[in-house]
């Protein structure tokens, strides 16, 4: 059975379920990537938070695991959204009043990670900047 993509109505749905958005926590990845149009769907959704939140989520008793890559936390917030510790992000903008990294932050950030998946997120990245008449990145 394949898996269900969420849209942006579902994303937006699952950010207005948590009360975790703000200063200390915004969106990036795949779900901004569908946020911001640059894909339709997407399996998950990525929040980064600072290292002061995660603490309190841990408090909380919210589930984690270590991070392979520099041992920070990676949180199970739902079944469908992950909370990741000081994920390094560039940029963090306002989208219709969502805290989101920009978009050469998620480039980066997939470009650092460099899975196949990543390689074809950051194709069309890359193809949406492109189409709108904004220069890419180096």
């Amino acid at each position: 059975m394949e898996e269900k993509l969420l849209g942006r109505e579902d994303i937006l749905g699952l950010l207005k379920s948590t009360s975790l958005l703000g200063e200390e926590c915004w969106l990036t990845s795949g779900a901004a990537l569908v946020l911001y149009g640059v894909k339709e769907g997407t399996r998950d959704i990525d929040l980064v938070c600072t290292t002061a939140l995660a603490d309190r989520l841990e408090a909380e008793g919210i589930p984690f695991r270590r991070s392979p890559l520099g041992g920070t936390r990676i949180f199970a917030y739902s079944a469908q959204v992950e909370v990741l510790e000081d994920w390094e992000t560039e940029e963090v903008v306002d989208w219709e009043g969502l805290p989101v990294a920009s978009l050469r932050s998620i480039r980066r950030q997939k470009e650092a990670l460099g899975r196949e998946k990543d390689w074809a997120d950051i194709r069309l990245i890359d193809s949406f900047l492109e189409r709108e008449g904004q220069c890419g990145f180096s």
